[in-house]
């Protein structure tokens, strides 16, 4: 029996798009060329694992991008969080839906330790019985340990759990270690209910 809801972060509560971002700041050649160099070349990757944050990601990408696009990317990587990902107030309505029901929420998010400080920018956070966050563990989605440490840090069963993301990777890798999940990847919110129900969540 499902007990526990667990959400991604990134696409499911905050609109994350990375390529539309790069394309309110850059030409279509320049979004490119920034999209191959931080999200292709594993440089992204250090953010979620702890082992840079924004201010050392802009200063890695910029080494690999022409002069011209420095600042641009600069200023966009540092403002990043406050404005590049909002929040879908929808989800947070969901959230608190599911939490009135009866059920423990919880966040399992590839995400740098930036997460702490926006509690109050991303509301749905607030309504979290607990975090896991990629960069304190480091180790990212679909790896099983970050899952492992959900279930450990919070005495959870797989088994118990449902798991939103909006990854197939992520959702396969979910599956392997005992949870149920759906891919949120369209954002059909009446999708997801029915997904819920099938495995006897009454919300």
């Amino acid at each position: 029996m499902v007990k526990n809801i667990v959400f991604d972060m990134g696409g499911v509560l905050i609109d994350y798009d990375p390529y539309k971002t790069l394309r309110r700041t850059f030409s279509e050649e320049e979004a490119v060329l920034a999209e191959k160099v931080l999200f292709r070349s594993g440089m992204w990757d250090k953010i979620d694992l702890g082992d840079f944050r924004f201010p050392d990601l802009a200063k890695a990408a910029c080494r690999e991008l022409p002069p011209q696009m420095h600042a641009p990317l600069t200023a966009m990587l540092l403002r990043w969080w406050d404005v590049e990902m909002p929040p879908f107030k929808f989800m947070e309505d969901f959230v608190r839906e599911v939490k009135d029901a009866g059920y423990k929420t919880y966040l399992c998010s590839n995400t740098s330790d930036e997460i702490y400080s926006h509690f109050d920018t991303i509301p749905a956070l607030r309504l979290m019985d607990g975090i896991i966050a990629s960069c304190d563990y480091g180790v990212a989605k679909p790896d099983a340990r970050l899952f492992e440490a959900l279930y450990t840090r919070f005495d959870l069963r797989p088994q118990e759990c449902f798991f939103i993301d909006d990854m197939p990777r992520n959702i396969e890798g979910a599956l392997k270690t005992g949870m149920v999940g759906h891919c949120f990847a369209d954002k059909d919110v009446g999708r997801l209910r029915d997904a819920l129900r099938t495995h006897g969540v009454k919300i």
